[in-house]
């Protein structure tokens, strides 16, 4: 039996006869007719989710069981994530459903981006706008000569308006003969 090191709540799940040997995984690219690339649109719950092929074509994906329970782990579907999906040749309605094959996670996807397939150039989303658009708004300064010369003229203004401040004097008003200076308060 295995022992439990971790301790706590649902610790056991963690042990050694549940983990699986690490093994070296390859990308698995679609190698039939059926398989599309889609990335994840809309997360419907109960093992569905809405998928976009590079085509546009919005399709209904069926979570299989090994991608539940103890496989979600490595596998989880993210809206805007990529998935390869198999269609069901078996089915003739007007909205087919298909089936969920891998779970690309973001190395993997970095990996397909930068094999130059024109597939994979299709395969985008709302999600990656909004990651690029975060990265684009980095702040960059440039400092030239007229920078410095404007910079000057504020230090210099703002030079004159403490030495003002320091010539304020105060009345109280109890004892005329007492002066405060705005600094010492």
């Amino acid at each position: 039996m295995v022992k439990n090191l971790k301790g706590g709540s649902k610790g056991k799940k963690m042990g050694r006869k549940f983990m699986t040997a690490p093994v070296d995984k390859r990308i698995r690219l679609a190698e039939e007719e059926g398989e599309i690339y889609g990335v994840v649109t809309k997360l419907l719950g109960n093992g569905m989710f809405y998928v976009n092929d590079p085509d546009g074509k919005e399709r209904l994906v069926v979570m299989r069981n090994k991608f539940r329970g103890r496989g979600k782990r490595d596998n989880s579907v993210v809206q805007g994530g990529w998935v390869l999906v198999g269609e069901r040749e078996f089915e003739s309605c007007v909205k087919p459903k298909h089936d969920l094959l891998e779970v690309y996670n973001d190395v993997e996807k970095h990996k397909m981006k930068s094999s130059g397939n024109p597939i994979f150039a299709k395969l985008r989303s709302e999600h990656d706008n909004k990651i690029s658009s975060k990265e684009n708004d980095d702040v960059s300064f440039e400092f030239s000569n007229k920078n410095i010369v404007d910079y000057n003229a504020q230090i210099e203004n703002i030079a004159d308006s403490v030495e003002k401040s320091e010539l304020i004097v105060m009345d109280i008003g109890e004892d005329e003969d007492e002066l405060l200076d705005v600094d010492d308060i």
